[in-house]
């Protein structure tokens, strides 16, 4: 397992953290997802089966920027 903290912007209200858990949660090998708008971090556990680069493209395409 791997954890990954990401700084992302966007994320205004528990409303976006939620989007952001949502999406991310349903990506292969992602194991526990937790965002935080008041610190702008993401935390991520993988398996083996995830990517970090699996992670950013999920939380683009949740609306979301990755620093």
């Amino acid at each position: 397992m791997e954890e990954l903290v990401l700084t992302v912007t966007g994320m205004d209200c528990r409303a976006c953290e939620e989007r952001i858990e949502r999406t991310v949660a349903k990506l292969v090998g992602v194991r526990l997802v937790s965002a935080d708008h008041a610190t702008n971090r993401v935390n991520v556990v993988v398996d083996s089966a995830g990517t970090e680069a699996a992670v950013r493209a999920g939380i683009t395409a949740a609306g979301f920027e990755v620093t």
